[in-house]
């Protein structure tokens, strides 16, 4: 059953939020910004409509920006049991029913949309949508149901032709859907008004909900990765990569800047639609290159990467190698203090067939771990530690010793392979063969922005 007073303020959902999602999200990530928040309409009834790529994280992607409390609405299938549910519910999530939950369960969305118009009424929390229904495994926006529509016209028949209900595009572009570390950016489009399509959606709802749905479609490709071809969709995938920096360089952008990439990530894939639309042919020819190139990079072991460098100085890779023996200490304390965040995550990621969960059942299992064995630690520092200052110093630390000890790891493993690259590259064919076929790759795409 709905809960009518779900989008009031609580206690239990800011210790969820502040001192538990956050720092454990913000810890996953390497780097998350979010950019055109200005967007976001301030006490107003308002929809927030992302896309949909990356089950639980994207929802905790939005939970985390702080400091708003945030209402999801949530397919069924997850409030299976009443103790679940009841969790589900102080987590601010709503459950909206489909088709494959069996016919009879729909009836139980009128309850669910009503909570959802008051909500949407009394504008202290944003209410968010995935309008794709579901989540996909590509970069690409899928079509859009039509839940989202539906709460939108009824919570506008309140304001009628009036400004009421605003739809807010959001778009969500990960560096990598499943490995830690890595960048998440978060973009906000332009609200769209409800209002603009309400005469029509008197005379014909049909109509205006269609409408509607296709405007909302082409502002949430505006927010996010939509490569929308897919015979030569992995193609497209690699070209971002190999193709990205040169687009910074050239545009005089900054390749640490979230927003930056985003941008040249879109004009290198509105070019190949373009190229792809007026010249098949040459679309076809880099793409037998760059299959052909990972192949090749796949053979050495090598990230694409690697490659974005002809080569690396010997001496400061042998000092990054010599700077990561020092700070082993660092290593083994933070595999020490959580060594089952490190193996387990891993292991139960592996187990998920359906590859979108695999960051949420990792980071769910780091969490669950932390409960397990956080407290054991502590425990464990108040009575060894003899002074308070190292006790009080201990406990912040072994949460961030994860991240530390992982920096220390990866700048060992890169600074070898950026060793062996460089040694590698005067007499090694495949590898030789891989720069020219890169390089070959570049010179064409080149040819596409001239």
């Amino acid at each position: 059953m709905a809960r009518r007073d779900i989008d009031k303020w609580t206690i239990f959902y800011w210790i969820l939020q502040v001192l538990w999602a956050w720092p454990n999200f913000r810890l996953y990530y390497k780097k998350i910004r979010a950019f055109n928040k200005s967007n976001i309409p301030k006490n107003q009834p308002l929809i927030v409509a992302p896309n949909h790529q990356n089950a639980l994280m994207d929802a905790l992607a939005f939970v985390t920006q702080l400091p708003t409390q945030r209402i999801f609405l949530t397919r069924a299938d997850v409030f299976s049991k009443p103790f679940i549910e009841r969790i589900l519910y102080l987590m601010k999530m709503l459950p909206i029913y489909r088709i494959r939950d069996g016919r009879a369960s729909l009836q139980k969305n009128e309850e669910v949309f009503n909570s959802a118009v008051q909500i949407v009424h009394n504008a202290k929390c944003p209410l968010y949508m995935f309008p794709e229904g579901n989540h996909g495994d590509k970069r690409r926006l899928r079509p859009l149901v039509k839940g989202i529509f539906r709460i939108a016209f009824m919570a506008q028949e309140k304001y009628r032709d009036k400004p009421g209900v605003k739809i807010l595009p959001a778009g969500l572009d990960y560096e990598h859907y499943q490995k830690f570390n890595k960048e998440l950016f978060i973009n906000y489009g332009t609200p769209i008004e409800v209002c603009e399509y309400w005469n029509e959606y008197e005379q014909n709802p049909v109509a205006a909900t269609n409408a509607l749905r296709e405007r909302l479609s082409a502002e949430m490709k505006k927010v996010m990765i939509d490569i929308s071809n897919e015979e030569y969709y992995e193609t497209y995938q690699e070209l971002r990569d190999i193709y990205r920096p040169t687009v910074l360089k050239k545009q005089k952008l900054s390749a640490r800047n979230l927003l930056h990439k985003f941008k040249a990530d879109k004009a290198i894939i509105q070019k190949l639609d373009e190229t792809l639309e007026h010249n098949k042919s040459k679309i076809e020819s880099i793409h037998t290159q760059t299959q052909h190139y990972i192949k090749l990079r796949e053979k050495l072991n090598l990230r694409e990467w690697v490659f974005r460098k002809k080569k690396y100085s010997i001496l400061l890779n042998l000092l990054g190698i010599l700077l990561s023996i020092v700070l082993s200490p660092v290593l083994i304390f933070g595999l020490i203090n959580n060594w089952p965040n490190f193996f387990l995550p891993i292991k139960v990621a592996k187990g998920i067939k359906d590859t979108q969960f695999k960051s949420t059942a990792a980071l769910g299992t780091a969490l669950v771990m932390q409960f397990i064995y956080y407290p054991i630690l502590i425990v464990l520092g108040f009575i060894y530690f003899p002074e308070l200052w190292m006790k009080l110093v201990y406990i912040p630390l072994i949460p961030l010793s994860i991240k530390a000890a992982w920096t220390v790891w990866r700048l060992f493993i890169k600074s070898w392979i950026r060793i062996k690259f460089t040694l590698q590259r005067k007499h090694n064919k495949k590898l030789l063969e891989a720069i020219s076929m890169r390089a070959g790759i570049i010179a064409e795409l080149n040819s596409f922005f001239n």
